[in-house]
């Protein structure tokens, strides 16, 4: 009897990755999403392509036995859930509050049909405490005696999404639109202690305990030196990301803002600072990936939840202040995605505002919450003032440097 895969939400990292993975593994995908283009798609051919994106070999692969579930159809989506093996969610953390109706149906529907079996969820959202989000939704839709009865099946894991899969253009598609390109990095590391039951055997899914370590490495070093990338590159008007990375003096200020973050993490954790280190200079290759066509839009959009209080940027500073490292360059960043452009995203017109109408301030107290007592607040408006007056990458590295060279001869002097 085949196995059925149920991912919520049909878009790049659904189709590009967990359906890759479990489709590949035997299971039977299945995909619920709003886009009815693509659901009618996935109907209409039972199957999709993947288009591998690397330098070396690239190459096409076919994801059969797919099928799609209209996400507004509420029924057919409880039915989908009821008699799923296992799922997962890449829906983005703002919708993930949306699905939670549906998805408590799905769960109710599961208990009527007598389907007792654990279901695991795996959560694929850039969001630290996912699964404890995502427990109070579901939770404050259920009653009293229903509660025990699903928290006791239900399995929420969190899971640190590594691979890079860009907005497709028209181009890229080929006529196709269930066509995916991804690179080629395709491992996902999944919270091994939160599983009910059996974990599934699938290759690249790769079970950690305790697993806080790989949430915050992929946010605090990949999304962080992703954005931060993103956001120099914006500087510089580029339009790529591999454009950006190229530029040595942005090459330079991220490698070492990833490399704080690491330090930070090696202490926080007990763990090897070499590991750390070569996951930093793995992923400065794969940001220069120029096939993979992706771009500073994309990656610097949604501002206003990449500078907030504990994700990419504040997250590592607060993470570098505690372990007593001086967030140098990761406080860049903050500075740098105050300049943000990006007109159609309500995220960053959101922070453009509250930057125009409050000023600084206000925004590193309210958004970041960071106050004048905090170190990085210094480094954040001394970037800040200089970015305003149009220094070059040049200038703003050197001011980097500076400040690190001070710091070093007050911890002589102690």
């Amino acid at each position: 009897m085949s196995k059925k895969f149920v991912q919520y939400g049909a878009g790049n990292i659904g189709r590009g990755f967990l359906g890759q993975l479990f489709g590949q593994a035997g299971y039977d995908v299945q995909f619920i999403d709003v886009n009815m283009e693509v659901i009618d798609a996935l109907n209409r051919d039972k199957r999709y392509p993947i288009n591998i994106i690397s330098k070396i070999s690239p190459q096409e692969i076919w994801i059969e036995n797919a099928s799609g579930v209209n996400g507004m159809d509420i029924e057919a989506v409880a039915d989908s859930i009821a008699t799923a093996n296992i799922m997962a969610t890449a829906v983005g953390v703002n919708i993930l509050p949306r699905i939670v109706p549906p998805l408590v149906e799905g769960l109710r529907r599961r208990l009527a049909i007598g389907n007792k079996n654990p279901l695991n969820i795996i959560i694929c959202e850039n969001l630290i405490d996912a699964d404890k989000l995502l427990h109070k939704l579901i939770n404050d839709q259920l009653t009293d005696e229903e509660k025990p009865i699903i928290n006791g099946i239900l399995g929420l894991v969190e899971a640190s999404i590594g691979r890079m899969v860009p907005v497709m253009t028209d181009i890229q598609r080929q006529g196709n639109v269930l066509r995916v390109c991804v690179e080629s990095y395709c491992e996902l590391p999944i919270d091994k202690a939160a599983f009910k039951g059996e974990i599934p055997k699938v290759s690249h899914l790769y079970p950690y305990s305790p697993f806080e370590l790989y949430i915050k490495r992929k946010l605090f070093i990949h999304n962080m030196g992703h954005a931060l990338t993103a956001y120099l590159g914006n500087l510089m008007h580029y339009e790529y990301i591999y454009e950006a990375i190229e530029n040595p003096y942005i090459k330079i200020i991220v490698q070492r803002a990833m490399s704080e973050s690491a330090l930070a993490l090696s202490k926080h954790f007990d763990i090897p600072l070499c590991d750390v280190l070569e996951h930093i200079s793995d992923l400065l290759i794969r940001f220069s990936n120029r096939a993979l066509g992706d771009t500073i839009l994309r990656v610097g959009r949604d501002t206003q939840r990449k500078l907030s209080t504990t994700d990419r940027f504040t997250g590592a500073i607060k993470l570098c202040e505690a372990e007593g490292i001086s967030p140098v360059y990761a406080s860049l960043g903050i500075a740098a995605g105050l300049f943000f452009d990006c007109p159609d995203d309500n995220g960053t017109l959101a922070v453009r505002t509250k930057l125009q109408e409050s000023g600084i301030d206000a925004v590193l107290k309210d958004l970041c919450g960071i106050a004048k007592e905090n170190i990085s607040y210094n480094y954040i408006t001394t970037y800040f003032a200089l970015l305003k007056n149009n220094v070059d990458l040049s200038s703003l590295l050197s001011q980097a440097e500076q400040i690190q060279e001070n710091i070093l001869k007050i911890k002589n002097v102690l």
